[in-house]
């Protein structure tokens, strides 16, 4: 006999409530949560869905046909599934985004993109939709009579979303539970007629509400990852500016690890951690660490290589819960951080870490998660470090040499940085070097497969003259030594803390048609890395969308570099370089949110649309700032950000409260312009 219309409406409402309420019990262990989350279950029942209209925020599902259901992590009720017909509708209130939603929702999916007096409206079909939640109430189920089970549909549709290549959702769906149970936490993945989208309302930890499609790369594909990779067409900030990056609830503040290296691919990792409380009081920790690493074998076959965390554990050497998988790690801590104090732990990892490029006598565990670490504004550690790898394989770390040693079959070094840093990393091979101490600052020049000592000199004198330069404006260089090592490849560089890799053509800048071609420009990116000490290590950028603070930054300092010691006409070179691979990108996305641009399959023009507004018109906003203020007060602004913003986050916001401080003018309007919104700075 069919329920009665009020007691239809009771049960929705009692679901409603056993929702929001329902604890997760203390008899739970963190795996048996993560495991219940896991194994997601549509109820045996579902209702007629016709008509009905679910929202959250700016993102509305409207069901022309199709039955509903509620989902369970075993008893607990964590969501609805819809399985039919019906409209997708989601809307951009930023403008600062609509550039880039613009350009990313046609570059990467066939959702409908419209102007309405809201915003910028994206619409697709969908014929099915999983909506999970936490600390927000799930949508009333409809007062129509019971119908058929929904258990085939819902199968097909998390097999359809379970290749997502981004943090598994039961471990979000916990945090949410466990940390902020009263914070609203709304995901929803639906199937579009040619996408498959995932909407997120983040209360917990990036209060923000965000719209991606999920879609296999090609590229990717051909390495051997068929996982689908999310791409963002929207992120607006919810209860706060854009302007202002939402703080990180904690933060990775000292490592003191230990690696043994074998002479093969093999290692053993010892990390003790500290971690500490910031904007709460949270008491699961997410961090990134390889579980399995893809790496292409002599042949060009694509080989996994496992890495496995053996234990984490607490300062008395008890077992810590957590999960790892898929490369994301979440700890579950015994006590939530509390503020002031603390919390230590310790990784034991062991695997195939040590990959050789082609083929190479090195190795190199670079920017990538081979050691546990939070999202890049959480790093903010001091670092102890050391490394043994096996003769004769010699090891360059950063930091403060401690002692260099050899210890039976194996080469022994190890280091100290005092100062807080990001990006931690660790290289060895058949490397030879020389290096020079001088007013307390030693540098490090070292070359791949055998001396190099003409490059030793030339580099050491190089470098030097660099550091001196940007000391007169900038302060003194940050760190006790620097290692400039040679990679055995082409055409880039990079700077960690302490750190430069620069390819070949920097040590044989004259030698055969591709170090020729490629050592066009090489003392401009050697500039670039060097200046990166100071911007990106001494003012860090503390989300995606500040990147600008170490990249444009870097790039016009290394300008100024190359103006003063190399002449006007090469500085007035890259003014019209820049200018001109700017206008690429200028219709496409503000410098601010540059990392956001993706053309799906297309990785050349994606990364190309990115640099030219980071490493282009971000300068050129910089020139242009420099034209207008004048030489000296542009060199007081650099000055003034480096001595208030010393080993501290550096977002935009402080920057424009110097800058205004400097010119005595509020530059509001002009950052408005050239950095939040597309216009061109004007040229000289």
């Amino acid at each position: 006999m069919p329920k009665s219309r009020s007691s239809l409406a009771c049960a929705a409402l009692l679901l409603a409530v056993l929702f929001v309420v329902a604890p997760i019990t203390a008899a739970e262990t963190f795996q048996e949560t993560i495991r219940r989350y896991d194994t997601l279950a549509v109820d045996a029942s579902s209702r007629d869905a016709k008509g009905m209209v679910l929202r959250s925020g700016r993102m509305v599902l409207r069901v022309a046909d199709g039955r509903v259901a509620p989902v369970r992590a075993g008893t607990e009720v964590v969501g609805l599934f819809v399985a039919g017909t019906g409209r997708f509708e989601f809307v951009s209130t930023d403008a600062v985004e609509h550039p880039v939603v613009k350009y990313t929702a046609k570059k990467n999916s066939g959702l409908d993109v419209s102007q309405a007096e809201g915003g910028l409206v994206l619409t697709e079909a969908f014929s099915s939709a999983l909506w999970l939640a936490s600390g927000a109430p799930l949508p009333a189920l409809p007062e129509t009579a019971e119908a058929g089970s929904l258990a085939d549909a819902f199968g097909k549709h998390r097999e359809r979303f379970g290749n997502v290549a981004q943090r598994p959702v039961a471990m979000d769906l916990a945090r949410a539970r466990l940390d902020a149970p009263a914070q609203p936490w709304v995901r929803v993945e639906a199937t579009g007629s040619a996408d498959d989208l995932v909407y997120l309302l983040d209360g917990v930890a990036d209060r923000a509400e965000s719209l991606s499609v999920a879609s296999r790369f090609q590229y990717a594909a051909g390495s051997g990852d068929s996982r689908k990779f999310v791409t963002v067409l929207s992120e607006q900030p919810v209860g706060r500016d854009r302007r202002q990056p939402v703080p990180s609830t904690y933060l990775l503040t000292d490592v003191d690890l230990s690696l043994t290296a074998s002479d093969g691919e093999s290692a053993a990792l010892t990390v003790t951690e500290t971690f500490q409380a910031v904007a709460a009081q949270p008491g699961v920790l997410f961090l990134d660490l390889y579980s399995a690493i893809n790496r292409r074998d002599n042949h060009g076959n694509v080989v996994p290589k496992e890495v496995r965390l053996k234990g984490v554990f607490d300062e008395g050497g008890r077992p810590v819960e957590h999960v790892h998988r898929d490369s994301h790690l979440a700890v579950r801590l015994r006590e939530p951080l509390a503020r002031g104090r603390g919390t230590k732990l310790r990784f034991e990892i062991e695997g195939d870490l040590l990959y050789r490029p082609g083929g190479d006598n090195y190795w190199e565990l670079g920017t990538e998660p081979w050691f546990p670490q939070p999202e890049l504004s959480c790093q903010f550690y001091t670092v102890h470090a050391t490394v043994k790898v096996k003769k004769p394989f010699v090891p360059l770390v950063p930091g403060t040499t401690v002692r260099r040693i050899e210890e039976g079959d194996y080469n022994l070094l190890e280091t100290r940085i005092a100062k807080p840093v990001q990006l931690f990393v660790v290289i060895a091979g058949k490397y030879r070097f020389e290096e020079e101490t001088k007013d307390g600052l030693t540098i490090r020049v070292a070359s791949y497969g055998g001396p190099n000592r003409m490059a030793y000199r030339k580099l050491l004198e190089l470098s030097r003259k660099m550091i001196e330069y940007y000391s007169g404006f900038l302060g003194a260089f940050p760190f006790e030594e620097f290692n400039i090592v040679e990679i055995n490849s082409y055409g880039y560089g990079q700077a960690p803390p302490a750190f430069m890799f620069i390819t070949t053509e920097a040590f044989n800048p004259i030698q055969g048609e591709v170090n020729q071609v490629f050592s066009q420009g090489i003392n401009e990116r050697f500039a670039h890395e060097i200046a990166h000490q100071w911007w990106g290590h001494v003012v860090k950028m503390p989300s995606a969308d500040e990147q600008w603070i170490s990249e444009s930054f870097a790039e016009y300092s290394a300008a100024l570099l190359i103006r003063d010691l190399r002449g006007k006409s090469d500085y007035k070179g890259l003014l019209a370089h820049w200018r001109r691979r700017a206008n690429e990108a200028r219709d496409v996305a503000p410098v601010a949110l540059a990392t956001r641009v993706r053309a799906r399959n297309d990785l050349e023009t994606s990364w190309n649309l990115r640099t030219a507004l980071l490493y282009s018109k971000g300068p050129l906003v910089l020139e242009a700032l420099h034209r207008e203020l004048g030489d000296r007060p542009f060199l007081v602004f650099l000055a003034t950000l480096q001595s208030n913003l010393t080993w501290r986050f550096g977002p935009t916001g402080l920057v424009q409260q110097v800058l205004n401080a400097v010119a005595k003018k509020d530059y509001g309007p002009f950052l408005e312009k050239y950095y939040w919104g597309i216009e061109m700075p004007p040229a000289k």
